[in-house]
């Protein structure tokens, strides 16, 4: 409770503090927007720990508080919720990428794409998309959209359109009772802050260099949460900021441990020396990673196109049969189970 009142009202106060300030003086409302973005990130843990059930004993409490914290955030709660399960039972599976996490192609997958399809991929995975255009199309668009998830997930639709709901009562407060315009421009520098430093956080837990890459039946929750998620190191006060999200291996080797409690764990259990351990400028590297090659057993940058490779598939091999979800990730869909 006193993490969800601290962080919350920290948030709101920074918020409505930037959007005062934004009148009197550009520069000291602006950083308070980005202020009120860092802040939001930790809000977001919160509503993560809620998705696993692991804030409150209850798990309908777990449930209502991450729904309105969904407001804030603007990550429809249960929606967000189903997807990110789903990713904590397939990281690290090569048979079935795709679902709430970083899409991420092996080189034989790569070469075979025509070159329309690679170009997309290569888009894709660039850092201007994936901390700049990536977040805001997700988190200020995607997530408005009830057709991403089939029909009879109703839960999940339903949570986009309560989402829906709540966003559209505040923004119809600021219209008839504030300045929507000025209000328009400190949510979308909140938004792109929070959104960019969260898809930073969680593209370098599992995008390292020597991954945890395996076939559905060779696959284990230990071997996925060791070997293959990040231990972040970051000085202590960034680590509560960012809700210790960065001992993420730890995070997935027992997903029900709510933030505050990863570190004693972790120590605990000497799980110190665990997980594939990041400094700050290694996280920053690992943006050059790019596809998965199986032959090494590593992540590498882009592979040469060979020149029977430049226009389309395999000329001197039977075209590699991609799965069906893979078509549909270069939509830019990444959820469908």
């Amino acid at each position: 409770m006193v993490q969800l009142v601290g962080c919350v009202g920290a948030f709101i106060g920074l918020a409505g503090a930037s959007y005062v300030w934004l009148e009197k003086s550009l520069v000291a409302g602006l950083a308070l927007a980005v202020l009120a973005g860092v802040v939001l990130v930790r809000v977001f843990i919160l509503q993560h720990d809620c998705a696993h059930r692991s804030l409150f004993l209850r798990p309908l409490t777990n449930d209502r508080v991450g729904a309105a914290l969904g407001i804030l955030t603007l990550a429809p709660h249960a929606y967000w919720r189903a997807m990110h399960l789903v990713h904590h039972s397939t990281s690290g599976d090569l048979d079935r990428r795709g679902v709430g996490d970083i899409v991420t192609m092996t080189s034989k997958e790569y070469l075979a794409l025509k070159p329309a399809e690679r170009l997309r991929y290569r888009l894709y995975r660039h850092p201007a998309v994936l901390l700049g255009v990536g977040p805001i199309f997700q988190f200020l668009l995607r997530f408005r959209m009830p057709g991403i998830i089939p029909r009879e997930r109703k839960a999940e639709r339903r949570s986009i359109a309560l989402t829906n709901l709540g966003l559209l009562a505040v923004h119809l407060a600021f219209l008839w009772l504030g300045d929507w315009p000025r209000w328009l421009v400190v949510h979308l520098v909140i938004t792109q802050v929070a959104a960019g430093l969260g898809i930073w956080l969680f593209f370098v837990q599992h995008q390292v260099e020597q991954p945890y890459w395996v076939p559905r039946a060779q696959w284990s929750l230990k071997g996925s949460a060791l070997q293959g998620s990040s231990h972040l190191m970051l000085p202590r006060a960034l680590e509560w900021l960012f809700g210790a999200i960065n001992l993420h291996h730890v995070h997935h080797l027992k997903p029900q441990i709510p933030n505050y409690l990863l570190r004693g764990y972790m120590q605990q259990h000497d799980l110190d020396g665990a997980g594939v351990k990041l400094g700050l400028w290694e996280s920053v590297l690992a943006f050059r990673l790019k596809v998965y090659d199986e032959a090494t057993g590593r992540m590498t940058g882009f592979p040469p196109v060979p020149p029977e490779h430049a226009r389309g598939p395999l000329a001197s091999a039977p075209p590699i049969e991609l799965p069906g979800r893979l078509s549909r990730l270069m939509t830019f869909s990444g959820e469908e189970r």
